[in-house]
């Protein structure tokens, strides 16, 4: 799964023009804005080069305030091809700027150039540029969480379409943890589960993931199985649960055919996220179970073909 932009909780705004005054009015136009969409950041941008530049640093910038000329007369128009054409960003929302309106009509540019809106300089102090910037950052958010809703469904989707009952539960379990930490990313994830088969006996099985070297991987691994042992020895946990800094998904097999648990240490996931682990973790269970169902099918006729035999 591709990085997904993630929104931190804080509004980017990146003011492109080459007039410092700009700059200042602009700030001060907006003061107010983050009194009621939450904590906004101002980047400042003189040139399109220094903007693309700014945008490639920063990805998750929600909006653009970009001036038609600056160090040409249609710099703000070619930076708009660049930025949905070669950088490859459909999110970032853009409102364009301009002291000459007429040197760019507005129907035309905003079907050209892909952009949110249109706005004369001397809208700068006005509340239609306030107007527009909240609008446009609201655009953005709904924007990343759909992208977020779409990439979560299509990794838990294809992690589903692999996890076939004759699939080794090992390999299987491992593409749950890869699936799991692309969701939510963090420095380690951890599985463990216990499974009574018909024959053989009980099985345990523990994997971990991690970016780390070996043995650091390990050693972070025995601490969250040490924390999450002591916390399943105080309590039962049936549903997703946030633990310190990490999250806590339990395996639960039908007719108590094993149980065991999913933690993801270092982060702590948003609503939409524990939505999509504790979906990966059913369609887990369901593999699993399909998994010793086929076996124990597999031992039965076994058995009675030896018996036919005899």
């Amino acid at each position: 799964m591709k990085r997904l932009i993630q929104w931190g909780g804080k509004h980017r705004i990146l003011v492109a023009d080459d007039e410092p005054d700009i700059h200042a009015v602009t700030r001060l136009s907006l003061k107010q804005l983050s009194r009621k969409v939450g904590p906004v950041e101002f980047l400042s941008a003189s040139s399109g080069k220094e903007t693309l530049q700014v945008l490639e640093q920063n990805p998750d910038i929600g909006l653009i305030l970009l001036d038609v000329v600056m160090e040409n007369d249609r710099a703000g128009l070619d930076v708009c091809q660049s930025i949905r054409n070669e950088l490859g960003n459909s999110m970032v929302r853009i409102l364009l700027r301009t002291g000459q309106p007429g040197a760019a009509p507005e129907q035309q540019t905003i079907d050209t150039y892909d952009i949110d809106g249109y706005l004369a300089k001397s809208e700068t102090s006005s509340n239609r540029l306030y107007t527009a910037a909240r609008c446009a950052l609201k655009s953005y958010q709904e924007l990343v969480t759909l992208e977020r809703h779409r990439a979560y469904l299509a990794a838990v989707n294809e992690c589903a379409m692999t996890l076939a009952a004759d699939v080794n539960s090992d390999r299987m379990l491992r593409l749950v943890l890869d699936t799991a930490l692309s969701i939510c990313p963090g420095p380690i994830a951890v599985l463990d589960l216990e499974t009574f088969e018909h024959t053989g006996g009980p099985r345990h099985v523990s994997l971990h993931l991690s970016p780390e070297n070996d043995v650091a991987a390990e050693l972070a691994a025995e601490g969250v199985r040490g924390r999450v042992h002591r916390l399943l020895l105080s309590q039962r946990v049936s549903e997703p649960l946030l633990v310190d800094n990490g999250i806590l998904i339990p395996l639960q097999l039908h007719h108590e055919l094993g149980y065991g648990w999913l933690f993801i240490d270092g982060v702590v996931p948003d609503e939409l996220a524990r939505q999509t682990l504790a979906l990966l973790a059913g369609h887990a269970q369901n593999a699993v179970y399909a998994s010793l169902a086929l076996s124990a099918l597999r031992d039965r006729k076994t058995q009675v073909f030896e018996e036919m035999s005899i």
